[in-house]
């Protein structure tokens, strides 16, 4: 949990949806871009970057590094620095991304000096321990200041020498996508064996995407058991970033509660994203999906004004939107079941005992599932209709959270007040105004005015 709010926000509960709106861009296909722009010789281009408080971490990060970055409007220009790494700075503040702690971590090995990588409070009690192994398989010089197992590290520099490497595919995929970014500047060929079930795919196959393109020689097995990344140079490129689907999935998300048409901009069916599938659950859930690729938009059609039915996912390959799933599933009449999100627990927060502990405060009859000892998702036995509402709704520090008990709030009888409406930064920052352009209203009020109310 965090610190008492000094602000809420209040979303008005709406009877219809309808509209246009306008889907970031991804922010994984974003930071990827970028740094293999930064790794490259020469200038490359990222055209329709997305640019959010995450992304400018990463940006960061690479000018750290001796990366140039110029923001044009609707494209990024990068001056990479050719595998040659000198930090301008020996500390480098990840704040609260992981990916860019992971990675920042992986390349500070070919520094010449030490290099602090560390980040805020949410990001040190996350898992790094299988990295910092990893690398050390590898021959890094890796020294934990703090817990051990866990940021703020030390990195020695002095080069990895390439040869194999032992991953868990089970915890987080950053820690495979960090040491890919890293492994084509070792002196000899990485590979790397990934024991276990192999979660959030999609992340590694869009790493291995963006480092083919920027010409580094990438084999790896069908089921990504085993990945082999050859030495090689970095060259410049341009890349066109698509739509996020994540970000997506919250618009995608509230159109299947509500009976009318939205039409999302920026949104197109060709992704190698795994939170792809929002559309795969809504079109299961009767809303149409029609894509527009040649206007690079998606038209959402849903003719119901009530969700109904009993319905079963598997979000192994899409973990980041199991909140949102816990947010439509929330309102079917029906059995709502989620499985395969063991890896949320962690995410910037435990986000199925979040949503599972925020949607109770509003009466879902949700109940979380197990895999032996290891919360894996949840199951909703919904009776449709409306929930009263009127509750104060806590984000758990994670902007994902939020986002997702904004679009659960939509349909209860009262204004709910969410904690959190500032992290949409993370990755959304026009959220709100998204679902103005849809018809939502939200206000933010004060602490003390909530308090009031609630005295009175």
């Amino acid at each position: 949990m965090i610190a008492t709010p000094s602000s809420y926000l209040e979303v008005t509960p709406v009877s219809a949806l309808s509209g246009y709106a306008v889907v970031p861009s991804s922010k994984p296909e974003t930071q990827r871009a970028i740094l293999a722009a930064t790794l490259a010789t020469g200038l490359s281009v990222i055209h329709n970057d997305l640019r959010c408080f995450e992304t400018t971490l990463m940006k960061q990060a690479c000018e750290a590094l001796g990366a140039k970055i110029l923001e044009r409007e609707g494209f990024l220009e990068i001056q990479g620095v050719g595998g040659v790494l000198q930090p301008h700075n020996p500390i480098i503040n990840a704040e609260g991304s992981g990916l860019v702690f992971r990675v920042l971590t992986a390349l500070t090995c070919f520094t010449s000096g030490l290099t602090v990588i560390t980040g805020d409070a949410t990001l040190r009690t996350r898992v790094m321990s299988p990295l910092f192994d990893g690398l050390r398989q590898l021959g890094a010089k890796l020294e934990c200041i703090g817990d051990k197992g866990r940021a703020p590290v030390a990195n020695l520099g002095g080069g990895l020498k390439g040869g194999d490497c032992v991953l868990p595919g089970n915890v987080s995929s950053q820690f495979i996508t960090a040491i890919m970014f890293a492994a084509p500047l070792a002196a000899e060929p990485t590979k790397m064996r990934i024991e276990g079930e192999v979660l959030s795919r999609s992340y590694i196959q869009q790493t291995i995407q963006t480092l083919r393109h920027a010409g580094i020689k990438v084999d790896a097995s069908v089921d990504l058991s085993e990945i082999l990344v050859h030495p090689g140079t970095y060259k410049a490129a341009e890349y066109r970033i698509s739509g996020d689907f994540t970000s997506a999935s919250y618009l995608i998300g509230a159109s299947a509660l509500f009976k009318g048409t939205v039409v999302l901009e920026n949104l197109t069916s060709h992704s190698l994203q795994g939170e792809r599938a929002i559309v795969d659950v809504v079109e299961a859930l009767g809303v149409t999906a029609e894509f527009d690729d040649a206007n690079n938009r998606t038209i959402l059609t849903n003719p119901h004004p009530q969700i109904s039915g009993n319905f079963t996912f598997d979000a192994s390959d899409c973990p980041n939107i199991v909140p949102t799933l816990a947010a439509i599933g929330a309102h079917v009449a029906g059995t709502f079941r989620v499985t395969g999100g063991s890896i949320t627990r962690l995410h910037k927060s435990p986000r199925i005992k979040a949503m599972v502990t925020e949607l109770s405060k509003l009466g879902v009859p949700i109940s979380p599932l197990y895999i032996g000892e290891v919360l894996d998702g949840f199951e909703i036995l919904g009776q449709g209709g409306q929930y009263a509402g009127g509750q104060t709704l806590e984000s758990w520090g994670d902007h994902r959270i939020f986002m997702s008990l904004f679009v659960a709030s939509l349909r209860c009888r009262q204004t709910n007040r969410l904690e959190g409406h500032q992290d949409v930064v993370c990755s959304f920052a026009d959220f709100r105004e998204q679902f103005e352009s849809l018809g939502v209203e939200s206000v933010v009020v004060s602490a003390s005015e909530v308090l009031v109310v609630g005295k009175s």
